[in-house]
């Protein structure tokens, strides 16, 4: 499969831009007290927020106040937005750079991802400003789930993503690292899909 033969590419962020750092993160959320909280095999309403944050039907304060509420514990919001930000590592300068020379070919690339606000600021801040660019430098456009009131593999997202951008699915490259997702898009809208199973297996497309 050659990448560069798409006019429009859409990539998912984590593990396909940003290195997910999951036993990180919960081992964090377990160092604060709330491990047993975000297990569904103990308790539901844990999953349940996080749920709701994802689909952006409560606020990342109203998530801090039910996390509070749930555990019965004396955090802060800023102890629970930094230890959900365990979870993310680094976007290598070379995926960038990648990103970069997309749109300088003139190919429309997009980002489309399962993420809350409190990760997408986090990578806006801290892991996409390299060599003066900022996050807008890299996509035409940011579709993310919390936004959006939709979440991948729901089907509605993927056509709401063309409704928005007028792009013509025989000629987009859509690349996440999980199967679900890509067989939701291609079955839903057509694009063609790339599943990265290793973190840098894309690269090799472009």
């Amino acid at each position: 499969m050659d990448g560069l033969s798409y006019k429009n590419i859409i990539f998912d962020l984590g593990n396909v831009l940003v290195r997910l750092n999951s036993d990180g993160c919960m081992k964090a959320f377990a160092a604060l007290g709330l491990a047993p909280y975000l297990d569904p095999s103990q308790h539901s309403e844990g999953p349940e927020l996080m749920h709701k944050l994802g689909l952006g039907l409560i606020s990342t304060k109203e998530f801090c106040d039910g996390v509070r509420t749930l555990s019965g514990l004396p955090i802060t919001d800023r102890e629970i937005i930094d230890t959900a930000n365990v979870m993310l590592g680094e976007i290598p300068t070379r995926k960038m750079d990648v990103l970069l020379s997309l749109r300088a070919k003139g190919k429309r690339v997009f980002l489309l991802s399962n993420t809350i606000d409190i990760h997408w600021d986090y990578c806006v801040e801290h892991l996409f400003p390299y060599d003066g660019h900022s996050v807008d430098d890299y996509f035409e456009q940011v579709f993310l789930s919390q936004r959006m009131h939709l979440d991948k593999p729901d089907q509605r997202i993927f056509k709401e993503v063309v409704r928005q951008t007028g792009i013509i699915p025989a000629d987009t490259l859509f690349i996440d690292d999980l199967p679900a997702n890509c067989k939701a898009a291609q079955e839903s809208v057509g694009w063609h899909v790339f599943q990265n199973k290793n973190f840098d297996d894309w690269l090799e497309l472009f």
